[in-house]
């Protein structure tokens, strides 16, 4: 079947979305959750984990090559690392899986306290790019983006935090599941294309789309329950 293919150059990144999830990756919806939506980012690497494929080599007698083959590599996760420049209170304790200081009324969030033990909190993790070069922009003038889903991410490591004469930023490091099967339904939004969903062995989603990213705020959000 003959297929019209997209092409877009992806650079820089405009806004992170991270969303709670609960333990088997479904997102928390009502007051319960948390949606953060940030542009305080320095940048966000993937690093695919991979097992490599059984290799299966045996002589003859002689020396000779006998048998000669090695399987396919097994795709495990995506290891992502995350700088931030800018410090959402609400959002970095629950990537860390830390505690979060609060006070008055309304309640805000006004730091994190980081205790020892295993990192337990689950969430989802978008990035938007804009598309550069004469792509940038659809036959009809609307603005293009590349829009990339990581939809179930946790087991987070802390990295390291310098204080000195310049900016700090905070590193993380977290590793992909497999998307619950109704995650794309409720984090809504339009970054699919219509009658597509994510699957439950899909770690990366990767989409070219017209349709903008959510506003950036500092207080955070929750999902329609």
């Amino acid at each position: 079947m003959a297929v019209v293919s997209t092409c877009a150059t992806p650079i820089k990144g405009t806004h992170l979305r991270i969303i709670e999830l609960d333990a088997c990756g479904v997102p928390v919806t009502g007051d319960g959750g948390l949606v953060i939506v940030t542009t305080g980012f320095v940048q966000v690497v993937q690093e695919p984990q991979y097992e490599e494929g059984t290799e299966f080599f045996e002589r003859t007698a002689s020396g000779e090559a006998c048998v000669n083959q090695k399987d396919d590599p097994i795709l495990k996760r995506m290891q992502l690392t995350a700088q931030y420049c800018l410090f959402n209170v609400s959002g970095m304790a629950h990537v860390m899986s830390a505690r979060e200081l609060m006070t008055g009324t309304p309640t805000t969030g006004t730091g994190f306290a980081v205790a020892e033990g295993s990192s337990s909190n689950r969430y989802s993790l978008e990035v938007w790019q804009e598309v550069a070069g004469s792509g940038a922009c659809d036959a009809d003038g609307n603005q293009r983006y590349v829009y990339n889903a990581w939809p179930n991410v946790g087991a987070t490591m802390i990295g390291g935090y310098t204080i000195e004469n310049g900016r700090s930023t905070l590193e993380t490091t977290s590793e992909t599941r497999g998307a619950a099967a109704n995650w794309d339904t409720l984090v809504g939004g339009d970054w699919l294309p219509a009658g597509e969903s994510v699957l439950t062995d899909e770690h990366w989603v990767w989409n070219v789309t017209t349709t903008a990213p959510p506003t950036a705020a500092c207080d955070p959000t929750t999902l329609a329950a």
